[in-house]
């Protein structure tokens, strides 16, 4: 089973510290690696335009951002930026995507 997933958090997706697939959301489902493939495309792409910011990191994924988006950490008494990246997994599995791979 493929899927495609918005991991939400305060830190760039590309990180994928631990517990990140508890911060996960809009998880899609798909029967095959092109079906992955087009809509995670079509997602960075629709990102693109609906986010004022993005940067590429570690495995070529990109974290989008709006700067007025913070969220408060008691823990760390500061507002921290949230970023979205969009990411492709297998079987619940992280599953790097560079863009050369695009269907």
């Amino acid at each position: 089973m493929y899927q495609v997933a918005v991991l939400k958090a305060d830190y760039e997706g590309w990180w994928l510290f631990e517990g990140w697939q508890e911060k996960l959301t809009d998880v899609r489902r798909f029967s095959s690696e092109e079906a992955m493939l087009d809509y995670y495309w079509e997602l960075v792409e629709s990102m693109m335009e609906n986010f004022h910011s993005y940067q590429t990191g570690k495995y070529d994924l990109m974290a989008f951002y709006n700067a007025c988006e913070l969220e408060y950490c008691e823990e760390c008494e500061e507002d921290l930026q949230i970023y979205y990246t969009p990411i492709c997994l297998k079987n619940d599995v992280f599953l790097e995507v560079r863009k050369n791979m695009n269907i």
